[in-house]
């Protein structure tokens, strides 16, 4: 997507939001080695044309943040190794879930104030971008707390178990 489609206001986010906007396929770029290579084009080919159908694979994806955001939910009471773990927890889990509702939401509205396709201007550019990038900023946190938590495992982790006594044999 070229610079000058975000506008002049939002030039200078053209090289943070191509990516988000790739990956949901409402930017198509013909890299040279695919058309070298006459390949098949992935995430929706080379047109630019975007009509009603836009609306259903940014719907599934955002639905499937939401799920996975309420899966990290069940852990809400789970005992961390410090209080301000058990807070990111919270927070890094209702922030992925609110930030795939108000990407879905947005894309919803926007969808149905054009009546016929996906409109893609401005503040929905902003809004999806920024949403995108806050659901990746906690995702990316709840990993480390997932790896940091290692570093206090309960003492019945490094128990050896016996084998034997689940598997049936002769």
């Amino acid at each position: 997507m070229k610079a000058s489609y975000y506008g002049r206001n939002f030039a200078f986010l053209s090289k943070f939001l191509s990516p988000v906007f790739s990956l949901s396929g409402f930017e198509t770029t013909i890299s040279i080695r695919a058309v070298l290579s006459r390949r098949v084009p992935s995430l929706g080919g080379y047109d630019e044309q975007h009509g009603p159908d836009d609306i259903y694979p940014l719907s599934i994806g955002c639905l499937g943040g939401i799920v996975f955001a309420g899966l990290h939910c069940i852990g809400w009471s789970f005992s961390f190794p410090t209080h301000t773990e058990n807070i990111l927890w919270r927070t890094a889990s209702l922030t992925m879930g609110c930030s795939g509702a108000v990407n879905l939401l947005f894309a919803v509205h926007t969808f149905w104030w054009s009546r016929s396709s996906l409109a893609i201007n401005e503040p929905f550019l902003l809004v999806g971008s920024i949403g995108a990038y806050i659901y990746i900023a906690a995702r990316v946190t709840l990993i480390v707390l997932m790896l940091s938590s290692l570093r206090s495992l309960p003492p019945g982790v490094y128990d050896t178990v016996a084998w034997t006594k689940f598997i049936p044999h002769v």
